[in-house]
């Protein structure tokens, strides 16, 4: 079953100069797949994710996730459909300096009204999965950007969604830490099957998906499929980037 479907999305940004972001764009994600976007700065991936993540809507063209069209419902049932079935990891976290780790992950189930009870056995649950238990009832700004991006995951996750959405979840890491959180968000993937969609220019995170589509100058251009060898398929990943132009950012 596919859980994401993109049909012949194109994306135009009007003004002085049109702009044509993404053309006939056509993608299949099946229900656990882990798939990664790269391609050169300015190539359309994060316009693609953010059409898929409904914050931007397409020109023409469909999204289709668990034979949903987000784009069809009204602003309330959106507002719900993208609580329960998206969850979202950015690169530079989108907590709350505000609220504590824990308020943080459980913000989400707060926002639906969830019970007490169900959101502290989720957060225990998830907090022991990501080595975070410690960290807790500390401040956004007490702890390293590792930590911060391992609380994000846990806040993407606790409402179980259908679909996680990664935008460059490592660009603001060191390799330990980028390691550290590709390893939890491959684990997460493989035990909960939980679909997951990357956008990231780092070969090394790419090679924990599942396969790289590549895109350029707003058009899906090849992808390639992970065998055995991570090692082998970051070495592909490479290749691949230097045909598709390689990364200015």
């Amino acid at each position: 079953m596919d859980m994401l479907m993109v049909k012949s999305l194109n994306k135009t940004y009007e003004g002085k100069v049109k702009t044509q972001a993404l053309s006939e764009i056509n993608l299949a994600i099946k229900k656990g797949e882990f798939v990664g976007i790269m391609g050169p700065s300015g190539s359309g991936k994060t316009t693609l994710l953010n059409m898929v993540s409904t914050i931007d809507a397409p020109s023409s063209g469909e999204v289709i996730i668990g034979g949903t069209n987000p784009y069809q419902l009204k602003a309330s049932q959106l507002a719900a459909f993208r609580r329960r079935q998206l969850g979202f990891v950015f690169q530079d976290f989108n907590l709350l300096d505000t609220l504590t780790v824990a308020e943080n992950i459980v913000l989400p189930l707060t926002l639906d009204k969830q019970s007490l009870k169900l959101m502290d056995a989720k957060l225990k649950t998830l907090a022991q999965r990501l080595g975070i238990q410690e960290i807790l009832n500390k401040r956004t700004y007490e702890i390293s950007g590792g930590q911060k991006q391992r609380a994000a995951i846990a806040r993407a996750m606790i409402t179980s969604p259908s679909l996680l959405l990664a935008d460059e979840p490592t660009g603001a890491l060191d390799s330990n830490s980028s390691r550290i959180v590709m390893e939890m968000l491959e684990a997460i993937n493989r035990s909960d099957e939980t679909t997951m969609l990357l956008v990231s220019h780092d070969p090394v995170a790419a090679s924990y998906c599942h396969r790289v589509v590549f895109i350029r100058d707003g058009r899906l251009d090849h992808e390639i499929r992970r065998g055995e060898s991570r090692q082998e398929f970051f070495h592909r990943i490479m290749d691949s980037l230097a045909i598709t132009g390689r990364e200015s950012s």
